[in-house]
């Protein structure tokens, strides 16, 4: 057991380390906006979350001064992340939109839902795959078409074009391959260009530390005698863990991903109690049991404002327990003088196990990377714990919530 919770440490740690080399540095911008006039005024945009999609903009100005705009209303308006907005009248809508400007240069790329478009000379063109249908052997089949690679072919329809007609056909429709594209065709071509997006990191990573107490409990999943009861001395323990959170994703903003590495510590008594038909049977038999968390959460903000916000989500915990019983005492009492009393071990606990969970929390930001919050989490072990007395056989779940404080950095 010692060996396979060294290899889980050590396994966990060397993840830790290449989580934390996917962290990047983001040059200290501030938010700004562009007047039609060409004026720029540095301020805040005021938002909950870093979006793609702003269906209109909410400045506020050095001098405190608050202002709404719409797209076409301004140029556009840039974040202190280094993403870049522009206001633009792209193919199917009537009005503009504020897009996402991925590259510019002599043709820009932009992003708007989840949709990219190429301009190029004032000509906006969306980048797409078609869908249609036809008729195979007598059944209708659905057949897509990569428009966006014949549109990507004439766009770059020059020298250093034609030597990038395989990676057109292989580039797909996501920021990273386009971006990509993009970077060779304008370094070939040696034309000046800028990549917004190269200074926002796909997603936000913070280290956790917390601890706080455990609640623990039994539930009852297989007896062969209901008239046996168990129960626990001790309804508490101590409860640490050490993880990394991954939030602001790019593409989803409330979402959080929790990656922790846990440990609980338990020193209990079992009891044992019961009336039968011939005779009473009570026990109790002292055990220790350490164990290492691996927990893994998706969480969803359901509520954020200013620095305060409120989230909850499931998971799964993945447990490596090492379980000491010491010698345990029944004793059966049928009316004799003296009560019969039998030495043995009678618990027994899985030393792997999976449990799903919930959890809820709140977290209170100190600054731009430091919070403090609170969580309560619930696991449910299924067929944890194995009890044995006599001829008798009852199997346990064990359930455990933690209340925890921690610190994020």
């Amino acid at each position: 057991m010692k060996l396979r919770t060294s290899k889980t440490l050590f396994s966990l740690g060397l993840l830790f380390l290449s989580l934390a080399s996917f962290a990047q540095e983001v040059k200290v911008m501030s938010d700004f906006v562009i007047l039609n006039n060409g004026d720029e005024i540095i301020g805040d945009i005021e938002g909950q979350f870093d979006l793609e999609i702003y269906p209109e903009l909410i400045f506020i100005s050095q001098s405190g001064e608050k202002s709404v705009y719409l797209p076409g209303e301004i140029q556009g308006f840039g974040l202190e992340n280094g993403r870049y907005f522009k206001s633009e009248i792209i193919p199917l809508r009537d009005k503009a939109v504020f897009v996402q400007v991925l590259v510019s240069g002599m043709m820009d790329l932009y992003k708007w839902d989840n949709k990219y478009f190429i301009n190029r000379e004032g000509v906006i063109i969306e980048l797409k795959v078609n869908q249609s249908t036809r008729t195979e052997n007598g059944k209708l089949v659905n057949v897509n078409s990569n428009q966006y690679v014949g549109v990507l072919t004439l766009a770059m329809n020059d020298e250093c074009g034609v030597g990038l007609k395989r990676k057109i056909e292989s580039t797909s429709l996501i920021d990273r391959d386009l971006i990509s594209l993009f970077t060779e065709y304008y370094k070939c071509n040696s034309q000046p260009f800028e990549i917004y997006a190269s200074q926002v990191p796909y997603s936000k990573l913070a280290f956790r530390l917390q601890g706080g107490l455990g609640l623990i409990g039994m539930i009852e999943h297989y007896s062969t005698q209901k008239d046996v009861s168990y129960s626990l001395d001790k309804g508490s323990l101590p409860y640490f863990e050490l993880g990394v959170r991954f939030s602001e994703f790019r593409n989803a903003p409330r979402l959080i991903v929790d990656l922790g590495l846990g440990y609980i510590s338990e020193s209990n008594t079992l009891q044992l109690d019961a009336k039968l038909v011939s005779f009473e049977l009570s026990g109790r038999e002292k055990y220790k049991s350490s164990s290492f968390l691996v927990p893994i959460h998706l969480s969803y903000i359901v509520f954020r404002q200013n620095r305060n916000e409120i989230y909850t989500g499931v998971g799964l915990t993945f447990w490596a327990s090492k379980f000491e019983p010491d010698m345990g005492e029944l004793i059966i009492d049928n009316g004799e003088p003296s009560p019969n009393v039998i030495n043995s071990i009678f618990v027994d606990r899985s030393e792997m196990a999976v449990s799903p969970n919930l959890k809820v929390g709140y977290r209170h930001a100190l600054s731009e990377k430091t919070g403090l919050f609170v969580e309560l989490k619930g696991d449910f072990l299924i067929k944890n714990l194995d009890f044995y007395p006599l001829t008798y056989h009852a199997v346990y779940n064990y359930l455990v919530s933690t209340l925890s404080v921690g610190i994020e950095l």
